[in-house]
């Protein structure tokens, strides 16, 4: 060791990194001489040069650590054997012996020495993170608890499969690939539900023998509004020096991009088999700032530029500078598998027409042998085909957008002649769309919305129409055509199977405002049957719940009608069930609620009509909506049902006459102060008949005089349908 080296040594070894590194720089300490001062450095410890004290706390450590819990129970569940160890835990194979099922399960247990440190919080953490995550990506928790000592356990799915690593020796690239996207789908799911993983390696990610990837070991998760003290003091139990990122070397914020750099990582090791630090970068390096992870392929001559690209931008050891989420990331490997242009290869513009030649080259040649031959008519042929793009795209956007006008033309006096004008401009739009709608999924799609918005206009009894029935019946006819082609390519299209419901929705109701029982019952059998394949796809969204719940409480009241009372309760318990999915919608979950409460009441279920209609009081009062509107018909379809349920005349109630009275007066009430504000609107006016009619049936045996007067004068409508009164509209 010569002189240059021991001084700096003894200069360095109690200065932190940073300023050690201002030292460096300041001296000009050539490269070898630093190297062996750093060498120095890691081997070296100021807190302690006594060997005795490491070596008692290993021992110690060792004995504590032995496991002897092999053939013991962690509550119904028998530990076969040892499987997997770590830092904090121990993984058994388990399998269930109190008679009442057979399943193999994995189950982690806490170090025995656990307790004694930070683990033990740790891996109460993780038991709640994985009960919090339900993905096929990521392993399930199935149970947790603790032994007769008190030590915890959580109790997994026993995943029967090989690291990532080893999987992938013997797939194609491109299904390496796809693996590493199912692995993105799992790690975005955490990130859905706040949680960072930060240890995501090879051996936290098995896959299974149906080539599924299963993301296991959020032993070091954490909360992304979480605070970790002590971080840079447990950093090195708290990483894998292969795989982690240079924040968490540095003990410095750690958010989702930790996780894009690891993914990153285990992109590198995927496609070219060794980590990025086994291919030239250490760790060290790396988190210094002063070395950069060397192209993959660098490992792998026969990794695309793209690939090269794409690993290099999560692996940026700038977090901001990485990809935004692993989603986006995602999406650039999906971006490469479908050879369509990366976002980390963005704003080459000759790189972007390469992509584009090859994703469609076959058209290509094929054009390009044609302009060798007849260049004049190509050029003639090209521009015609401009001309044929601008046309398809006026027509796609003036049959969606020019609809939006229907809305103003609704209210204004003498505007049914210019509706009538619009539905015609906008058919004539449509139809000449012709076939092309039929091979572009995304304009079929379109063309359907149109469809559906018209045949609104023309004659569903939903609001204002035109009364347009027959015309009504056939673009829904148009419309489900469609909507059906869609679904034969890609049954599980969400957006269609919920257009498709709606359609049959629609059908139903026009069936009922003709009197066509037959096609009432058969239409409604095909809404339940389209929104039962959407709802059976889960994780519903708030627009598809709302829709849900409209539309069975609307074929559960055309049900009523028809006099159908156990077909009507079906329907309206569906509807009840749907809208229960979400708590943040309280208007569907009240009028699902006031359904029920009516069919319950036609079957003679006084009591838990009555709970229902309760319900759905307690919904509308205490429930959030977007308008006030909104609010006071939902009030107004409560009252009614309540005040039939109270002793609505001629009927099954519980013939209590005051409080059904007093029911539909606060009906009657509502509906006349929104009927004053707009006089206009012939839907609004039919709930003063009904509600006005009610109590008067009522009122004119007891109070006659309290009975209300001629409601305001209607225009000419169909009669309202069961129980005499308008629906609520869903979309």
């Amino acid at each position: 060791m010569n002189d240059e080296v021991r001084e700096l040594f003894h200069e360095l070894a109690d200065l932190s990194l940073s300023a050690r590194e201002r030292v460096f720089k300041d001296r000009g300490t050539g490269p070898e001489a630093r190297s062996e001062v750093e060498s120095l450095l890691r081997f070296d410890s100021a807190e302690d040069l006594s060997l005795t004290e490491p070596v008692s706390e290993a021992a110690e450590h060792l004995l504590a650590s032995v496991d002897t819990v092999q053939g013991s129970h962690c509550g119904p569940y028998k530990l076969i054997r040892l499987i997997g160890s770590g830092g904090m835990g121990t993984v058994y194979l388990a399998e269930r012996s109190d008679g009442e099922i057979r399943r193999t399960v994995a189950i982690k247990l806490l170090r025995p020495d656990g307790p004694r440190r930070p683990n033990h919080e740790r891996f109460l953490k993780e038991r709640q993170f994985l009960a919090s995550l339900k993905h096929p990506s990521i392993v399930q928790l199935i149970d947790a608890g603790r032994m007769e000592s008190g030590r915890p356990y959580l109790v997994m799915e026993y995943v029967e499969g090989v690291p990532i690593d080893v999987y992938a020796d013997g797939i194609t690239i491109r299904q390496r690939l796809e693996l590493f996207v199912a692995v993105c789908d799992g790690v975005s799911h955490a990130h859905g539900h706040l949680i960072i993983h930060r240890d995501l390696k090879p051996s936290n990610v098995l896959v299974d023998a149906s080539g599924r990837p299963k993301l296991l070991d959020f032993g070091i998760a954490k909360l992304l509004d979480e605070t970790e003290e002590g971080a840079t003091q447990t950093i090195e139990r708290l990483l894998t020096p292969g795989y982690a990122s240079p924040e968490q070397f540095r003990g410095e914020l750690q958010t989702t991009a930790t996780d894009v750099y690891s993914l990153g990582a285990l992109l590198y090791k995927l496609v070219t088999g060794r980590s990025p630090h086994e291919a030239g970068a250490s760790p060290v390096e790396v988190m210094l700032g002063r070395a950069a992870v060397p192209l993959a392929s660098r490992s792998n001559k026969s990794l695309p530029r793209d690939i090269d690209a794409i690993v290099a931008k999560a692996l940026r050891q700038e977090p901001e500078a990485r990809y935004v989420s692993v989603e986006a990331f995602a999406g650039d490997v999906r971006a490469f598998l479908d050879s369509k242009p990366v976002e980390a290869r963005s704003g080459n513009g000759w790189y972007r027409t390469r992509k584009f030649l090859r994703r469609y080259r076959p058209s290509v040649a094929a054009a390009a042998l044609v302009f060798a031959s007849l260049s004049a008519g190509l050029y003639v042929a090209n521009r015609q085909r401009v001309v044929a793009e601008r046309r398809f795209a006026q027509l796609r956007h003036l049959s969606t957008q020019v609809l939006d006008i229907d809305p103003e033309l609704a209210n204004l006096p003498g505007a049914t002649a210019a509706r009538i004008k619009l539905v015609a401009t906008t058919k004539e739009y449509l139809e000449g769309l012709g076939d092309d709608a039929i091979g572009d999924q995304a304009l079929a799609s379109e063309v359907v919305a149109a469809y559906f918005r018209v045949a609104r206009i023309q004659g569903v009894p939903l609001g204002y129409h035109l009364g347009q029935y027959g015309e009504a019946e056939k673009s829904l006819q148009k419309a489900d055509s469609l909507v059906l082609q869609i679904l034969s390519k890609d049954p599980v299209n969400r957006k269609a199977l919920r257009q498709a419901g709606t359609i049959a929705h629609d059908r139903a109701l026009i069936a009922d405002a003709e009197g066509r029982p037959a096609d009432e019952i058969k239409r409604s059998i095909e809404s339940a049957q389209r929104w039962g394949r959407l709802t059976a796809l889960g994780n519903l969204t708030k627009a598809e719940i709302n829709n849900a719940a409209y539309v069975f409480a609307n074929l559960a009241e055309i049900h009523l009608g028809l006099n159908r009372f156990d077909d009507a309760l079906g329907y309206a318990r569906r509807g009840v069930e749907v809208a229960r999915l979400s708590d943040a919608i309280p208007g569907p979950r009240a009028q699902a609620h006031s359904l029920l409460a009516s069919s319950l009441l036609y079957t003679g279920d006084l009591d838990g009509a009555m709970e229902n209609a309760r319900e759905a009081r307690n919904l509308v009062n205490r429930g959030s909506f977007d308008n006030q509107r909104y609010r006071t018909q939902i009030s107004i379809l409560v009252y009614v049902h309540q005040g039939q349920i109270f002793g609505e005349e001629g009927g099954i109630n519980l013939n209590r006459p005051v409080e059904a009275a007093a029911a539909f007066r606060q009906a009657f009430d509502l509906a006349e102060e929104l009927a004053k504000k707009e006089a206009k609107d012939t839907y609004i006016r039919t709930w003063v008949m009904t509600a006005g009619r009610t109590l008067g049936d009522i009122l004119r045996h007891t109070e006659p005089r309290q009975a209300p007067g001629e409601p305001l004068p209607l225009r000419r409508t169909p009669a309202p349908p069961f129980p005499n009164r308008p629906r609520l509209c869903c979309s």
